[in-house]
């Protein structure tokens, strides 16, 4: 048989057994059931420990200060190198921590300014921690997820105040309820924003935003209102600066400050008829409800101790004369949760100009980094950053936003703090 017989042949055997191969190959192995596994990080999970027991601790009191205790000590001593380096690299607000903890020496309630110092000074370790070894999309997600369960708390397990003059929530106060639903309207609208997230995340995030805005209307607080809306139009400012070229962006800015200027002269000259308005819709009185007296107050005390203060957390003490006056002028039987209603003048009184000043840098220095990390780089954790910053910078005027133990804002300016350092423009993160 010749070589060509022979190839033909083959070729016809081969012919007929390729639609029985195909067919072979066309079956589909059987698949496993699929099987769904948690997966979850211990640094994620200590952090959301931590953050969670500072949104409850209103309702939970010392248990919610020790779960953020355990939670993020824990988070601390798993790597204590490299929080004790992260510690160094932020040395300026540690340096101003360690004031709070010394002014023991000269405050006339050593043991409690010790206490509340050693206890701003944990709460500063912690938030460190956590800026320096969680990534900002997975602190943003803590975040959202815990304001959204304490708000949730807040509208089921709620009250209203005793005069019906607002509803309290979970919280001790009206202005504490306002100032968690307005955080979860912030974080709400920072997810939303980020495209990269999944409708899992987004979905929540519009439920968020409306559940946030029924709880700051319920709470009544006319500053929390106002500053919401300020930071919700400031919002879309940032929104339309992402979507322009650099050199555009510059140009709006500039041109944003010039019309500031401009409408900032123009309201000045009709001062008395906003002022007045003002006071009529929020219900307020020419002295702002009593605070330019507090003021003045305040200042008398500065001028007494403008270096030193009188110690950290060591003015509104049961005991002391004045404070006693004050909350008996202002009817404040509980004596507790009352203060000078302005960060710089009430910080200034507790430890002095000069650390206030610092203080005050440092918040200035991160309100800037995280507004030019939003612009530069939008995302969920850079938008949140920057409007809750520019929250706390309209605030801080006529409340007390910083630097105190135990606090949700406290430790998310910490985190700020340390994001802007290591998401500067050309320095890779730590």
């Amino acid at each position: 048989m010749s070589v060509r017989r022979l190839d033909h042949l083959r070729g016809r055997v081969m012919e007929g057994l390729a639609p029985s191969a195909r067919t072979v190959s066309a079956r589909r192995p059987l698949r496993s059931p699929r099987r769904w596994a948690l997966s979850y990080s211990p640094t994620a999970l200590a952090a959301f420990v931590a953050m969670f027991g500072l949104a409850f601790i209103a309702p939970l009191g010392s248990k919610g200060a020790l779960l953020f205790l355990v939670a993020g000590m824990g988070l601390v001593a798993t790597r204590l190198g490299d929080t004790l380096g992260a510690l160094r690299r932020e040395w300026l607000i540690v340096l101003v921590t360690l004031w709070c903890v010394m002014s023991f020496a000269w405050s006339d309630y050593t043991s409690l300014t010790m206490r509340h110092g050693l206890q701003l000074l944990l709460t500063v370790m912690i938030a460190v921690a956590i800026g320096y070894r969680v990534a900002p999309l997975t602190f943003i997600k803590i975040v959202f997820a815990t304001s959204a369960m304490a708000g949730l708390a807040s509208l089921l397990f709620g009250r209203d105040r005793s005069d019906g003059l607002g509803y309290l929530g979970i919280y001790a106060s009206k202005n504490a309820l306002a100032d968690a639903s307005s955080l979860l309207i912030i974080v709400a609208l920072a997810v939303l924003v980020d495209r990269r997230l999944s409708a899992r995340w987004r979905l929540p995030a519009v439920m968020g935003i409306l559940l946030g805005g029924l709880l700051l209307v319920m709470g009544q607080s006319s500053g929390a209102l106002v500053s919401t809306l300020v930071v919700v139009l400031f919002f879309g400012v940032l929104v339309l600066l992402q979507r322009l070229t650099p050199s555009m962006r510059l140009v709006a800015i500039v041109l944003t400050l010039v019309l500031a200027g401009a409408a900032g002269v123009m309201l000045s000259l009709i001062s008395d008829q906003l002022a007045r308005m003002f006071l009529d819709l929020t219900g307020k009185d020419i002295t702002l409800t009593g605070r330019t007296d507090l003021w003045a107050i305040a200042l008398a005390e500065i001028a007494e101790r403008p270096m030193l203060g009188v110690g950290f957390q060591a003015f509104w003490v049961h005991g002391q004369p004045i404070a006693e006056q004050l909350w008996a002028d202002f009817g404040i039987t509980t004596r507790t949760g009352f203060h000078f209603h302005n960060t710089l003048i009430s910080n200034a009184v507790e430890i002095g100009v000069v650390a206030t000043a610092v203080q005050t840098l440092v918040f200035w220095g991160a309100l800037l980094s995280c507004l030019g990390w939003a612009i530069r780089s939008p995302s969920a954790a850079s938008v949140f950053f920057a409007l809750f910053m520019a929250r706390l910078f309209l605030l801080m005027w006529i409340e007390v936003v910083y630097f105190y133990q135990f606090s949700v804002a406290t430790a998310i300016i910490i985190v700020a703090i340390c994001y802007g350092h290591r998401f500067r423009p050309g320095k890779r993160p730590r």
